[in-house]
């Protein structure tokens, strides 16, 4: 009777456990993000103990396979004592073998490193996109500070600081041509602006809204999702928005919960008439490493908690540039012809920082087609396809300390030409950054983490280069620019008449 008892008790127990555990699976689809932040560590402590469980109980059938096997050649009989100490034996080497697993997985690489590396590791992670930047041997340098006229590309320049409230067209000296404000409305612009060719205006409020703004600077409308990097023109009069949102997704067989980011398809009235999910072609490019930062992020107490007072103020739990953000997609390039082995027209060019990742995506099936970068770029932004096939990329150079520009033969999958400034080291964003090829084989450079846009010709030399005036001299910080574009076909916008 006694047995059967233990027997009920230990099956409801194993019961009990895996409906913890399924909870967390439930949570990816049924309960959601809040549901699996609560019950985080119940549900990871009833995963351990199945675990243990489990190695427990196959240590147990090994032995008694070979007890079972000695028992044939000479048999024997085992007394309670020996059944009980045997049991405790095998629970040790168990525990031992499940810490041993679980340290290998979660424990901090930081400390097993030197203090100068772990040092140096930290501080590569907390660096978030904030609207300045620190300026002390260029903090006089405002606006145009060199400009050669017969070498650089002549156009008008769309200009943002970051978190700023305006918006300026500049022309090649740095004069003001026309601004859009935003002091009226109250939406603080962060890092991306486009020039639609009646005069409005397209921005981005970092990942809370995008914003459409007429000449004259009225709000036509606003679409309130968390947007963020990347505008530009789709087929017809709609436009491409990179998007993102929390989600709960099941990687490497575990419950995650991450930011996924998606491109919106945004109609000229401000409606979202499609969203393309990039997990789906993304989700074989992540690594396991990622998985495990979460989780070990999650065991403290006091991030759990972050999280749920985040929802309050913000209306969502994951922060952007935390350790939640797993992909940060920037750039959304539409491919304007078909290349032969590579794709196809009307495929979009996607560049992915966190996985360092540049991918060509089909629309069709929701899946990347072409994929290069992992182990060659670090933190990279800002792809674009060129006139003979070639593909330009902002490679930040987070793990090297320099950055530099590259243009990559897409068949050959070899890099034909880079621009790196000497010493290398003085050219450097961590973070952001920019390059805009020109009609005359220039390249518009834009070094974000310095507040700084130059050009240079095909052999380096600056021609054109440019500060961002918004200075904060008594804290010696300048104001970031994201991305400063240069408008190099004036025809194609009707709206500049009126600057004359």
């Amino acid at each position: 009777m006694d047995t059967v008892i233990t027997r009920i008790i230990k099956y409801i127990f194993i019961l009990v456990l895996l409906m913890l555990v399924t909870a967390g699976y439930l949570a990816v689809s049924v309960t959601g993000l809040r549901y699996f932040i609560v019950l985080f560590p119940v549900t990871l402590a009833a995963a351990m103990l199945l675990a243990f469980l489990v190695i427990f109980r196959i240590i147990k059938g090994l032995l008694w396979l070979l007890t079972v096997r000695r028992k044939r050649k000479t048999p024997a009989k085992t007394s309670k004592l020996s059944t009980t100490l045997s049991s405790i034996v095998i629970g040790i080497v168990s525990f031992t073998i499940l810490m041993s697993l679980v340290v290998t997985v979660f424990q901090d690489p930081q400390k097993r490193r030197s203090s100068g590396g772990a040092s140096s590791i930290k501080a590569l992670k907390s660096l978030p996109y904030v609207g300045w930047t620190p300026a002390k041997e260029d903090i006089s340098k405002r606006g145009v500070t060199k400009y050669d006229a017969s070498k650089a590309f002549d156009g008008i320049n769309l200009f943002m600081s970051a978190g700023g409230l305006e918006v300026h067209l500049i022309d090649m000296k740095g004069k003001r041509l026309h601004t859009w404000s935003a002091r009226r409305s109250g939406h603080r612009f962060h890092e991306m602006a486009k020039l639609l060719p009646n005069g409005d205006l397209l921005a981005i409020v970092y990942s809370r809204n995008l914003v459409r703004m007429d000449w004259d600077s009225n709000v036509k409308w606003v679409n309130d999702k968390r947007y963020n990097h990347e505008i530009t023109d789709a087929p017809g009069p709609d436009f491409y928005v990179l998007g993102r949102e929390d989600t709960m997704d099941v990687l490497f067989g575990l419950p995650v919960p991450f930011i996924t980011d998606y491109i919106a398809v945004i109609s000229p009235d401000g409606q979202t008439k499609r969203k393309i999910p990039l997990l789906k072609a993304a989700r074989r490019h992540i690594p396991f490493g990622r998985v495990v930062k979460i989780y070990r992020w999650m065991l403290k107490r006091d991030n759990r908690k972050s999280l749920l007072e985040r929802y309050k103020e913000k209306k969502h739990y994951l922060g952007q540039s935390t350790i939640f953000d797993i992909f940060h997609s920037n750039t959304i390039t539409v491919i304007d012809k078909d290349i032969e082995g590579i794709c196809k027209k009307g495929d979009l060019l996607i560049c992915i920082r966190e996985l360092d990742l540049v991918g060509i995506l089909d629309l069709q099936t929701e899946e990347f087609v072409w994929t290069w970068g992992q182990g060659e770029l670090s933190r990279p932004h800002h792809p674009t396809f060129l006139e003979n096939g070639n593909i330009q990329i902002f490679d930040n150079g987070r793990i090297r300390g320099y950055s530099r520009i590259i243009e990559l033969d897409p068949v050959s999958r070899k890099i034909v030409w880079q621009y790196k400034a000497s010493p290398p080291k003085s050219f450097y964003t961590a973070i952001r950054g920019s390059a805009q090829r020109l009609p005359n084989g220039n390249v518009l450079i834009t070094e974000s983490d310095r507040g700084r846009v130059f050009e240079i010709t095909r052999g380096g030399q600056i021609v054109w280069e440019f500060y961002n005036p918004y200075v904060d001299v008594r804290q010696k910080k300048r104001g970031v620019i994201y991305r400063m574009p240069r408008i190099t076909e004036p025809q194609k916008y009707p709206c500049l008449d009126m600057l004359r």
